[in-house]
């Protein structure tokens, strides 16, 4: 996407020349957090609290638009770098590893990664949203309960394969939300994701 060309690798780890580390950052304007190169050298949480109330067995789901103005994102925290110097290409798939607390054994959680052009505009780089159980974020095979009110790390890997060339003066945005099957509080230290 982006370039408009087809390529070919014969590997996903061929599709992606090099990784790219990025530290989800509790500071920020207005809401949005960053996401930074470089971890802080002081850890601070960024709290999320989820209520399920008249809601029971609803989950949220993203606009359909690929390609919007805005990212609704009622409950969700959004953490977003700083513009690129110049075009980057944002090939194959993406991990993450969280460093959390929440109030339950068990969550559902979803990410979505976003370029924010420089014309303010958000282009979704896959869909639909990864959602992932946490209990089975590490095993799909066999069930590992959280440990309610611990702090803990969760890793995932997402499994939709992007490719797009992102302009110059593009943002990276993340967006992290916990989909509304029980009541959840959680807080989630910064954390990163590749």
């Amino acid at each position: 996407m982006g370039a408009n060309e087809w390529r070919h690798a014969p590997s996903l780890e061929g599709l992606a020349g090099q990784s790219l580390k990025l530290y989800m950052d509790a500071k920020g304007p207005d809401g949005i957090h960053l996401l930074t190169q470089r971890r802080t050298a002081q850890s601070a949480f960024v709290q999320q609290t989820v209520s399920f109330v008249g809601s029971r067995g609803r989950r949220r789901v993203p606009p359909a638009e690929l390609v919007s103005k805005n990212v609704e994102a009622p409950t969700e925290r959004l953490f977003a770098s700083e513009p690129l110097s110049a075009q980057t290409e944002f090939d194959g798939l993406f991990s993450g590893r969280l460093d959390f607390k929440v109030n339950k054994m068990d969550v559902i959680s979803y990410v979505m990664l976003y370029e924010q052009r420089a014309d303010g505009e958000y282009v979704r780089l896959f869909d639909p949203s990864y959602e992932f159980r946490a209990s089975y974020a590490r095993d799909r095979a066999h069930r590992h309960l959280l440990k309610a009110g611990e702090r803990q790390e969760l890793t995932f890997r997402g499994e939709r394969l992007t490719s797009r060339l992102l302009e110059k003066g593009s943002r990276l945005v993340f967006v992290i939300g916990i989909n509304k099957r029980t009541i959840a509080r959680s807080t989630m230290v910064p954390g990163t994701c590749e």
